[in-house]
Formats: C-alpha cells, sequence, structure tokens
C-alpha cells in the first residue's frame, strides 16, 4: 500500500510539471497583458505603461528607426553648424544674410522631414502594430522600416486622433501628461545634452565678443567640433523625444475603445 502511494504522488507530481511545461505563465505573457492597449488606464498609468513600453521594446525601436535617426541627427548637425559658424556673425545689412538665412531656411524644412520620418519608424509604425496585435515585431530588414503610405495617411489622420480625445472627454489627461512630459524631456534633454548646450553657449559668447571688439577665445577647427557634438546629442536627443509618443499613445487607445 504504501509503495502504491509513492507511485500515485510521484504520477501526480509528473502531471503538474506537464501542465506547467504546456501551458507556462511567463513574464512575457503578463507584461503584454499589463501593456495591452484595450485596457482603461488611469493617468498615472497611461503615463507608467507609456515609459515601460517604450524601454521594453528599445531594441525593437532601434533596429527600425537607426537609419533615419542618423539621417536626422545629420541634418540637425549641419544646420546647427551652418547657424552658429555662418550665421550667427552676420550683421544686419550685410549683403550675404539673406542667401544665408535661406540656406537655413532649407535646412529646416529638411530638418521637419528627417522628424517626420524618423517620428513614423520609430514610433507611429510600431505603435500601430502594437494597437492591433499587442506586440511589436523586429522589421524585417536590416535597414529597418520605411512607412511612407503611413505617413500619407497618419499625417491626416492625426488630428482626427486628437479631437477624438477631445470628445472622449480625454483632454484634461492629454493636457496633464503631455506638461509632465516636457518637464521631463528639458530634465533629460539639459542631462545628456550638456556639450551641445555649453558648445552653443561658448559660440554665442565668442560672437558677442567679437562684435565688442574683443578677442574670441575660440578654436580654430570650430566648426568641426560643433558638427560632432550637435550631431552626436542629436541622435541622443531623437530618442529621448521619441519615448513622449508612448504615454500619448495610450491616451488615444483610451480614447479609441470607448
Amino acid at each position: 500500500m504504501e509503495l502504491k502511494g509513492v507511485k500515485a504522488y510521484n504520477l501526480f507530481i509528473r502531471n503538474q510539471q506537464k501542465r506547467v511545461t504546456l501551458h507556462p505563465k511567463t513574464s512575457n505573457d503578463m507584461d503584454k497583458n499589463s501593456l495591452s492597449a484595450h485596457k482603461t488606464r488611469s493617468m498615472q498609468a497611461v503615463m507608467a505603461d507609456g515609459w515601460r513600453l517604450y524601454y521594453q521594446n528599445f531594441g525593437i525601436l532601434l533596429r527600425s528607426s537607426w537609419i533615419q535617426a542618423i539621417i536626422y541627427s545629420l541634418v540637425a548637425g549641419c544646420s546647427m553648424t551652418y547657424f552658429f559658424t555662418e550665421l550667427l556673425p552676420l550683421k544686419l545689412g550685410d549683403q550675404s544674410l539673406m542667401p544665408a538665412l535661406a540656406i537655413w531656411a532649407a535646412s529646416l524644412l529638411l530638418f521637419i522631414l528627417a522628424v517626420i520620418v524618423f517620428a513614423f519608424a520609430g514610433g507611429f509604425a510600431p505603435l500601430r502594430e502594437h494597437f492591433q496585435t499587442d506586440a511589436m515585431s523586429k522589421p524585417r530588414h536590416w535597414w529597418g522600416r520605411w512607412p511612407w503610405r503611413l505617413i500619407g495617411r497618419g499625417l491626416t489622420a492625426l488630428p482626427k486622433m486628437l479631437v477624438l480625445c477631445i470628445r472622449r472627454h480625454q483632454l484634461s489627461k492629454l493636457i496633464v501628461v503631455s506638461l509632465v512630459m516636457l518637464l521631463l524631456v528639458v530634465v533629460a534633454t539639459a542631462f545628456f545634452l550638456m556639450p551641445a548646450i555649453i558648445l552653443a553657449v561658448a559660440n554665442i559668447q565668442g560672437q558677442a565678443d567679437l562684435a565688442v571688439g574683443d578677442a574670441a577665445d575660440l578654436p580654430e577647427h570650430l566648426w568641426l567640433l560643433n558638427f560632432a557634438t550637435f550631431t552626436v546629442c542629436s541622435f541622443l536627443q531623437a530618442y529621448i523625444h521619441l519615448a513622449t509618443l508612448f504615454p500619448l499613445y495610450y491616451i488615444w487607445a483610451n480614447a479609441a475603445k470607448k
């Protein structure tokens, strides 16, 4: 009898192990359920889950948009370098002022285009997939995502998404979360982009000294230092700002499911 009891107990343990093996409740499943877009969230949960969705999928987002981020940073680096080395030294009345302003305006247009492409590749396209499947997949190619069709539709859909949030009484939540994220982005930008901020102040101070006739203590190859610093810092800035889309995504998801 005792032997049969031991065999029955061992059989029971094996069956329980098989059940655990066949139907494991993994942390990934729990995270997938907790980060689902089809849940009603409070203001605190919107921000907490938005940040968590961002950093848990950061590898996928980086693979999806690293080329776009490099293009963005190069355009930003060129624009800032041109502003500080070519445009800032000019004075009102200089004949070369208007051509310089035109060149800088063209660089700003390229910058806006780079921002849009990067935001859709690293933000809106993965978030659209997450809303449909509660998951984000790796891009098929090493060059990431280039969602040109989604960009065309998305630019017209963004105002509709804002109107939907207003109609579904999510405006107050949208305003508060946006202000909190703006504060966090300013703090993060000031910390991670400190070299660019210091260099910008040095450029302005150097040009101010030249304007009053003093000698400016600036490096000989300042333009190269400007370009390298602003380009690297712009790459970091891109992914700092990208994080702000994810709490806003959950606000829109709250409005869409009502």
